[in-house]
């Protein structure tokens, strides 16, 4: 009866699939994660020809529990608005579109894994929102890779929205929120599992859900997120949980951060950088 509205400017478009809930020229704004970034932290690197599974200084000095972090988007309009109108404006049918799309970027990456599990709400906000966003990417997701979903993980108590947190306090925020589902954890054990969100900005909340699948015998956790907050965002350093200050060691090559003025440098294996 009504035409859709594109979400990322408001302009109605005419009847028909409106992919993402955007228009044309708002799809061709969005801003995907490429070039090189940091496997563990997903923060863009300012070198070339890096190695498969590089990490950054701070990833490699304290690493996250998961083995990767891939993100779609950057989490800057025009996608923003769709996040949070999967997430706050029931716009479930979004998770289903974002699933795609990630299927077709990651598709090939994600065939190890033998099973999706999504970071759950607690049971109260889950109550009020209706659904878990992040379980809106995964199931269509699990579906599109061949693969179970599997509810691994369950919050053990409220948390206060990452959001609304410093830097520093979203370690603190998520650290011993989650534990494995009893009835999950034959699912879980010795298996590779993907787990998926949809936003990662500190990656404090995956890294936490991340390490309590590996308490409960999970191989390997590989990180999915539709968007991932842009570094000035996000802050430059200090990541919450991990990424501490990296020793000294004798550089080999150097070039500038993208993120900060410093000079970084690189060991000769190609392998450690440091601000």
């Amino acid at each position: 009866m009504f035409p859709p509205v594109c979400l990322g400017c408001d302009r109605e478009e005419r009847p028909g699939p409106l992919p993402l809930g955007l228009c044309l020229p708002c799809r061709g704004r969005l801003k995907p994660v490429r070039g090189p970034v940091c496997n563990g932290c997903g923060e863009p690197l300012a070198a070339v020809g890096v190695p498969a599974g590089y990490l950054c200084a701070g990833c490699r000095r304290r690493p996250p529990a998961y083995d990767a972090l891939l993100a779609g988007w950057w989490y800057l309009p025009p996608l923003e608005p769709v996040v949070r109108a999967l997430k706050f404006g029931r716009l479930e049918f979004l998770g289903g579109q974002l699933a795609a799309a990630l299927a077709r970027r990651f598709g090939r990456r994600l065939e190890p894994v033998e099973a999706v599990a999504a970071v759950p709400l607690h049971w109260r906000r889950r109550l009020v929102r209706g659904y878990n966003q992040a379980e809106a990417i995964a199931r269509p997701l699990a579906r599109r890779l061949g693969r179970p979903l599997v509810p691994a993980l369950r919050r053990r108590r409220p948390t206060r929205p990452q959001t609304a947190l410093a830097r520093a306090e979203r370690g603190r925020n998520v650290r011993g929120a989650f534990r494995t589902r009893r009835a999950a954890r034959a699912a879980v054990r010795g298996s590779s599992l993907l787990l998926v969100d949809d936003v990662a900005t500190t990656g404090a909340t995956l890294d936490q859900a991340a390490a309590e699948l590996l308490r409960a015998g999970a191989s390997k956790v590989v990180a999915l997120v539709a968007a991932r907050t842009p570094p000035a965002e996000a802050g430059a350093t200090g990541r919450a949980g991990f990424g501490a200050p990296p020793g000294p060691w004798e550089p080999r090559m150097a070039f500038s951060c993208r993120i900060c003025p410093r000079p970084t440098v690189a060991s000769a294996d190609g392998q450690t950088i440091r601000g």
